[in-house]
């Protein structure tokens, strides 16, 4: 066997050519992801003020086509330690069962994705210290898309846990420009008590 990207034979094994042809259809559902794209990522810090960062965002295929796994990368929030997410979809319930772990942190969330109704994908879960969190895909098309995170509590500052960003490391990055959206300036928190701390925009580039 050849060995895989970086010489490294196990990543040989992880990787995977494409999607599982038993299941290709509702393996697209974030199978569509696949490929390279550069993110505008914005967090809410505990501050209370946004803060602004590029990065980039990677997806492929991994374990046999029935995962879909992402490598996310902001050089400003997590210096030398991207984060990624392993979304496996559960043959036998059509969810999708989402694992994100970053080793920067650290920080570990679980959660089950869908479909949401209206083109994109809803994911719902907990953090690592039983959190709710929900993160959304919107406005997905072959180019681009956007997604934004959301938590039960209010992030003030001060609030337990508030700098463990699922995509940002907390008191790491640099200020946003004058300006910089408060919370009031984004759009509208969904029912249940969510409110936003994180938006990206991303724009493929490969």
């Amino acid at each position: 066997m050849a060995d895989g990207p970086s010489g490294d034979p196990m990543l040989e094994l992880l990787s995977a050519n494409g999607p599982d042809p038993e299941h290709a259809q509702a393996l697209m559902l974030y199978g569509r992801l696949v490929g390279t794209w550069e993110i505008r990522n914005r967090y809410l810090f505990p501050d209370g003020r946004w803060r602004t960062a590029a990065g980039e965002w990677r997806f492929g295929w991994a374990l046999g086509g029935r995962v879909v796994q992402d490598v996310l990368w902001c050089p400003d929030f997590h210096g030398r330690f991207p984060g990624t997410t392993l979304r496996m979809y559960d043959v036998t319930t059509g969810l999708w069962r989402i694992t994100w772990v970053s080793p920067k942190l650290p920080s570990y969330f679980s959660q089950v994705g869908r479909c949401d109704g209206a083109g994109g994908m809803v994911q719902e879960g907990t953090d690592a210290q039983g959190r709710r969190s929900r993160w959304t895909f919107t406005e997905v098309t072959p180019t681009s898309f956007r997604w934004q995170g959301f938590s039960a509590s209010p992030l003030s500052p001060g609030s337990p846990g508030c700098p463990d960003s699922p995509l940002s490391p907390g008191a790491a990055g640099s200020p946003g420009s004058p300006g910089s959206p408060g919370a009031a300036d984004w759009p509208g928190s969904p029912q249940g008590g969510f409110e936003l701390f994180q938006e990206m925009y991303a724009t493929r580039t490969g």
